[in-house]
């Protein structure tokens, strides 16, 4: 949540008069992410209360495409109606939740409770515990249970069928000198390249696309879960890569974002504690089940290529925290061999 565009409290305090919020009270800029410009606005108040009386005003910056901001809008009133605990977007005075400000695109939604989990000074996280893993399976569980009467859809533009031509924008580059060595031995470019080809090659012929599929998160880590001092999940941000696919794969993303330790360490306790938060509320299906292998390893491979195009393509000047793509490589290569996922005559 960098900050883009710059406002004055007189600004501010004009554009406030387009709700009935109340008067501003003050104002801060919220300094953590990469995609919007994001506010904590304090006001004296409305009818229907709110926490603390706080706001969280978000002006969408250049990386996310307007044209799906009506969905990512809708989808968070959708959850916030069936009480999944996420951003309620506020309406303005004319009833519109999205809001020009400056030449922008701005939205206001209901300030949430709680903290993230803080990663180390190398962006892993030593501090996942099994009781977090099941609080957030539960929290998914209940968020696609109430996915599945929302009736806007957005295609995934990061799911299977993006990942080779995103891989065909930089294959030819020197990927490898990008990476980290925090935790295995280098290979070579042309070895690197050929193993990231050949899990493509597998994954495209394997794919399933006749399992349960609704809108889902698709970027659950442990930055955008809020937990209360009772570690409880007490809010779910940034849904601005949610899209409609399998529920099987928004878990496996899950999966990686949350079973492994700081030293890449897969732990079978915290995937256990995830399916069975999880399966509280939603039970997955045999063919789901089937398919988790191979889920677990596409996720693994989506934020792996993500991870070295921004590592690749990302201007040095950009206010984007560039993430290790190497922890996705491990990723990969553990799913790849635990579940010795091959391509079969």
């Amino acid at each position: 949540m960098a900050v883009y565009t710059k406002f004055t409290r007189s600004e501010i305090s004009a554009h406030l008069t387009n709700y009935s919020l109340g008067k501003l009270i003050d104002f801060q800029e919220i300094i953590e992410g990469i995609d919007n410009s994001n506010f904590i606005v304090e006001t004296t108040g409305r009818n229907d209360s709110c926490v603390e009386n706080k706001f969280i005003l978000t002006v969408f910056e250049s990386r996310i495409n307007k044209k799906d901001l009506p969905f990512f809008i809708n989808f968070k009133t959708h959850l916030a109606k069936n009480k999944i605990h996420c951003p309620r977007p506020i309406l303005d005075n004319k009833g519109e939740a999205i809001v020009d400000l400056q030449g922008k695109k701005s939205s206001i939604v209901t300030f949430l409770s709680g903290k993230n989990l803080k990663t180390q000074d190398d962006g892993y996280y030593n501090n996942i515990t099994v009781q977090h893993c099941f609080e957030v399976g539960k929290m998914l569980g209940k968020m696609h249970l109430a996915a599945q009467d929302f009736a806007m859809q957005r295609k995934n533009d990061l799911g299977v069928e993006a990942w080779s031509p995103l891989f065909a924008r930089f294959k030819d580059l020197e990927i490898f000198s990008n990476l980290t060595e925090k935790f295995s031995e280098p290979l070579s470019q042309k070895n690197l390249k050929q193993e990231i080809m050949d899990a493509l090659i597998f994954l495209e012929k394997s794919w399933r696309f006749d399992l349960p599929s609704f809108a889902t998160h698709l970027d659950l880590f442990p930055d955008n879960v809020f937990f209360d001092e009772n570690q409880k999940v007490s809010g779910v941000i940034d849904f601005y890569f949610a899209a409609n696919d399998a529920l099987i794969y928004d878990f496996a993303i899950a999966v990686n974002a949350w079973c492994f330790d700081e030293k890449n360490n897969f732990s079978q306790e915290k995937f256990f504690a995830l399916q069975n938060g999880y399966e509280n509320f939603r039970k997955f299906s045999s063919k789901e089940i089937d398919f988790l292998e191979i889920a677990l390893c596409g996720a693994a491979m989506r934020f792996l290529l993500t991870r070295l195009h921004d590592k690749i393509f990302t201007s040095k000047n950009s206010l984007v925290k560039i993430k290790d793509p190497q922890e996705y490589l491990i990723k990969l290569r553990f799913f790849k061999n635990k579940f010795s996922i091959e391509e079969k005559d």
